[in-house]
Parts: C-alpha cells; structure tokens; sequence
C-alpha cells in the first residue's frame, strides 16, 4: 500500500510545469516588453583585447551609437526615450537623476525602481553587466564594491532640447551625467581631474568588440538597499 502514494506523488511532481520566461511583446522596434522585462539587442562597444590599450576605463555600462562607445561595455540601438518608454510599460517607476543640493552644495545620488541589468548568455543564464567592470588595481568586481549600491530607473530629464538622454545617447551609466535613462545610485564625478578613473572593462570575461549580446532588465530582486546619501569610490 505504501507503493501508492509514492506513486501519486511522482505524477504529481511530473505534471508541475517547469517556471518560463513571460512572452515578450514588441512593444517598439527592437524593445521587447513583458511584465516586470524588457529586453533589446546590443554588441561590445570596446575592445579590451588589444595588446596596446588593455585597459579601458569605463563610464558606461549601454550607449546608443555614436556617442561614448569608447567608454562603454555595450552598444545598442535603441533610442532612450523608447527605453523609458518601454520601462514604463513594464510597470517600473522613474525617479530623479543626478542633482545638486543648492543649500547643502553637494550631489545628489539617482533615485528610482531598482534594477538589474542582465547580459543573457548563450546558455541562457544570466549575468549582471556590473561583473563584467573591475577595479583597476585590485582586480576586484563591481560587484563585489562596497560602494556599489546598484542600478535605478532614474528616467534622465526635459530641457529646451527635449529628453536629453536622446541628445546625449546615454542608456545605462556607470558614471552619473545627470541624463542617462538608468543610472548608478551614486555620485561618482566623470571629470578626471576631480576624481581619478578605477573602473576597466574585465578582458577576461568581456568578449571581442561586435560580439552580439542580448540585454534583460528586470526588477531588482534584493528590494530598496540602504543607499549611502554620498557614497565616494574605493
């Protein structure tokens, strides 16, 4: 008798469908939405292989096309007011990008949805853009920083010029400008002479320059962090 629900149970556990991917939706040319996902194509905009310049600082973890490839992991095209658009659509809400405080005088870090920016494997695993960035002299990943308080829909801004992360190209910093569409939740400075560059590109895990890619941006899974309201680099 003891055969039987045993039995019952492996058929139970057989008829448990395995979890899926919610359909994507073209939402716009080349923006693939579902709830809480949107997904595009993208290629690697630097080549950290070259014997000469193995070192390529970074800025940038996306850039639209013909604007900071040189400073950036990924290139895609994808417009920045379509991505804010197709964020939107998949339930997440923008914050405020960088700004000053003008009685403190000092930056203010991006607010907004958390997310996780993903590089989907060939075999479909995912892996966070931030593991493919390391600290110049430690080696050590972003990720593992203990500054680094993630990514946020942030949701760049309007001037006279209109959406000005269209004007500037930028989809997802690694250094905040203020107009990017996801930005990092600190206050790093993109000037040099303010702040010396520590952030490469990990030859060891990025592949060659052209190399295809496909991008998922999710919610972040680890809910709101505590984000330190000034967090400086190591």
């Amino acid at each position: 008798m003891w055969l039987i629900p045993s039995i019952l149970s492996l058929g139970l556990l057989a008829a448990t469908p395995e979890p899926t991917t919610p359909k994507l939706d073209e939402l716009l040319p080349g923006l693939f939405v579902a709830e809480g996902i949107v997904e595009f194509d993208a290629k690697i905009a630097i080549d950290c292989h070259h014997p000469a310049t193995p070192d390529v600082y970074l800025e940038m973890l996306i850039t639209a096309p013909d604007s900071r490839e040189h400073e950036s992991l990924l290139v895609a095209e994808v417009k920045p007011s379509s991505l804010h658009a197709a964020l939107l659509a998949a339930g997440f809400e923008p914050g405020e990008p960088l700004r000053t405080d003008p009685d403190a005088k000092k930056l203010i870090a991006p607010i907004g949805d958390q997310l996780q920016v993903q590089i989907i494997s060939a075999e479909n695993e995912p892996i966070q853009i931030e593991s493919w960035v390391m600290h110049v002299e430690t080696s050590r990943p972003l990720t593992e920083s203990d500054t680094w308080n993630g990514l946020v829909f942030a949701g760049s801004r309007l001037d006279d010029q209109g959406y000005a992360a269209d004007l500037d190209g930028t989809l997802v910093a690694l250094t905040p400008f203020s107009t990017e569409v996801i930005a990092p939740a600190w206050t790093t400075s993109p000037d040099a002479a303010t702040e010396e560059p520590i952030w490469i590109a990990d030859r060891d895990r990025v592949p060659k320059q052209g190399h295809p890619v496909r991008v998922r941006i999710v919610g972040s899974s680890g809910g709101e962090p505590e984000v330190d309201p000034d967090p400086q680099p190591e």
